[in-house]
């Protein structure tokens, strides 16, 4: 596929996932048109983006409201793809279950709805690995894209795990309707960690910083899968660009670290952050006991316990996938959270 005169909307440029995107497409001679809930971010972002591609004159943005489906019919004219990337942000503990999962469900489809209409030949969503390994009863267990999250197992389907579930599934339902043109292929990424562009990060990246600022006295024995963010945009360019990979989701990890791990990693890194970085792991019972005082903490109490590891290969073979380490993931991430002044 060339990418000479194609054009991608990439929805919610101005994440942390979405403006890697856009600098990957640029770089790779594709005109993008990003969309925002504000334009107001317009020009900062417009710096942030130009400061890593030549190309930023092939960039422009378009006002996008995820519940507003007029702004989605304006922002696909002219387009030939659509990077969906925007997503109510994971951890607003002020908002209920319905301001986080009904603007993801009415977004996708919102989305996808117009795509469709101004005949976009694919589509690439950013889910999570939240729609594939939550609500399962095995505590110890391998997951692959043939796995789905199983809602309504209480404390393990929180509204961002229940949100991207519902989200992806409606999108396929969506386009495996005979009367839809669109393709849908799907990214499931785990924690994304990273080098910042400009202050703002993931909500995964909230672990580095706090360790970095001596803000957590003592680690919860959990491992999750980490993978970097240019490997994540990567993904997503192989699935835009491979014509297999229409119908299929994949998955976006590398393998799992632990708190305790990326503690480590960070005091080797940055000796002169070591006193701040706390590497003792508690029990499981003092962090149950700590999160009836602490809102954050009580977000991680349900992974306790729970060693969940996902296989990657359909993404590796299929793209000819290769993933930095995530030793290199962390240390990016610290490294550009101390020079842009978040740490």
């Amino acid at each position: 596929m060339s990418s000479k005169n194609k054009n991608v909307l990439v929805t919610g440029i101005t994440g942390f996932i979405g403006s890697h995107i856009a600098v990957k497409l640029l770089n790779s001679g594709y005109s993008v048109r990003g969309t925002m809930r504000n334009l107001e971010r317009k020009e900062s972002i417009q710096k942030t983006i130009s400061a890593h591609t030549k190309n930023s004159d092939r960039l422009d943005f378009a006002k996008g409201e995820l519940t507003n489906p007029e702004d989605w019919d304006v922002a696909m004219e002219g387009m030939d793809y659509v990077m969906h990337v925007a997503s109510p942000l994971p951890f607003d503990l002020k908002k209920g279950a319905d301001d986080i999962i009904i603007p993801a469900r009415e977004g996708t489809m919102n989305v996808l709805k117009a795509a469709n209409k101004h005949n976009i030949k694919r589509v690439v969503l950013t889910s999570s690995i939240a729609a594939i390994g939550h609500g399962h009863k095995s505590k110890v267990r391998t997951f692959t894209e043939e796995d789905w999250t199983i809602l309504n197992r209480g404390k393990d389907t929180p509204p961002y795990v229940q949100s991207k579930t519902i989200a992806e599934s409606e999108a396929w339902k969506f386009v495996n309707q005979t009367e839809v043109q669109t393709e849908l292929a799907v990214i499931n990424p785990g924690y994304v960690f990273g080098p910042l562009l400009e202050k703002d990060y993931s909500d995964s990246g909230e672990i580095i910083r706090k360790l970095l600022a001596g803000e957590i006295p003592g680690l919860p024995k959990i491992s999750f899968p980490i993978v970097d963010v240019r490997d994540v945009a990567e993904m997503h360019l192989k699935a835009l660009e491979t014509t297999d990979a229409a119908g299929n989701r994949f998955i976006c990890v590398n393998e799992s670290g632990s708190y305790q791990y990326i503690a480590k990693t960070l005091r080797e890194a940055f000796p002169e952050y070591g006193k701040k970085i706390k590497t003792f792991v508690f029990p499981d019972f003092f962090i149950r006991f700590y999160s009836l005082f602490d809102k954050d903490t009580r977000i991680i109490t349900t992974e306790l316990g729970i060693e969940r590891s996902f296989d990657n290969t359909k993404a590796k073979k299929m793209f000819n996938w290769k993933y930095r380490t995530n030793k290199e993931a962390i240390n990016s991430m610290a490294e550009s959270m101390i020079r842009f002044g978040v740490v």
